[in-house]
């Protein structure tokens, strides 16, 4: 990066941070920038004063606190709002936000290390992998193409040359890797990756109209159900997730909130 780009990048920081200051903070001054990006008071009043060039009237000045505060119609410029950057922007300023802890399985980076080169390679790896059923290990070649967090563990995506199709392999339950070789079918190849499968879930049929409307509004809705546009080889991880197969619809409204309003997709999960 040439030392004009680094500024320009430099700068864009600044402005973001003013913008994200602003948007989740209600306020920013010279001191915010000072304290985070290690400037110059000069240099935070320049960006400030480079950042209100671009908003006009749509923040002011506050007297009283010695900070500028977004007016009614102000719009962040430089970010685009969502949960995802608020969670981000809080981490790195002292305000994580506060998450339930969960059991978690743990991976080996040094497997990770080992696949992930051989995704990018684009080579076949020999792994020894345990299961329930073979819980000693079972030497296996795979040719991996993706990694997968499902929330609580990950898994890599892989066709198994010993059984001679795509499955998912805990990356925790790979207890060894060795030589790498040529590869075998890659992610082109494999339709269940490459499917969309639309799952549409919808309130429990037995809430009340009210509770209806308040499940909607969580999982934003609209006429009664959400869209979710998901790969199908990762459909049984999301009904997992939120007990929506077909027969888990008998649990009570105040345990299963939502429901799954086109079961029939469940067909589509390789057991």
């Amino acid at each position: 990066m040439t030392t004009t780009a680094l500024k320009k990048w430099e700068v864009q920081r600044r402005l973001e941070e003013i913008d994200r200051q602003l948007y989740w903070a209600g306020s920013v001054g010279r001191t915010d920038l000072i304290v985070r990006f290690g400037i110059s008071p000069q240099q935070a009043s320049a960006d400030l004063k480079l950042y209100l060039e671009g908003v006009g009237e749509t923040i002011r000045f506050n007297g009283s606190i010695k900070r500028y505060v977004p007016t009614d119609t102000f719009q962040p410029q430089f970010i685009q709002p969502c949960i995802e950057d608020y969670i981000g922007w809080a981490g790195e300023i002292g305000h994580m936000v506060t998450t339930v802890p969960l059991p978690f399985r743990s991976a080996s980076v040094v497997t990770l290390q080992a696949l992930t080169k051989a995704i990018h390679q684009r080579r076949s790896i020999e792994i020894r992998y345990r299961s329930l059923t073979t819980p000693e290990g079972m030497v296996r070649r795979i040719t991996p193409h993706s990694i997968v967090f499902t929330g609580t563990r990950y898994h890599v995506r892989a066709f198994c040359h010993y059984s001679e199709e795509f499955r998912d392999f805990v990356l925790g339950r790979i207890v060894e890797t060795s030589t790498f070789d040529d590869a075998g079918p890659g992610k082109e190849k494999d339709d269940a990756w490459n499917t969309l499968i639309i799952a549409r879930i919808g309130p429990h049929p037995m809430l009340t109209a009210t509770q209806r409307t308040l499940i909607e509004a969580d999982y934003a809705m609209v006429d009664g159900e959400a869209r979710i546009h998901i790969k199908q080889a990762l459909l049984l991880y999301l009904l997992d997730q939120f007990n929506l197969f077909e027969q888990e619809s008998a649990r009570p409204a105040s345990v299963q909130q939502i429901v799954l309003l086109n079961p029939e997709i469940c067909q589509l999960i390789r057991h």
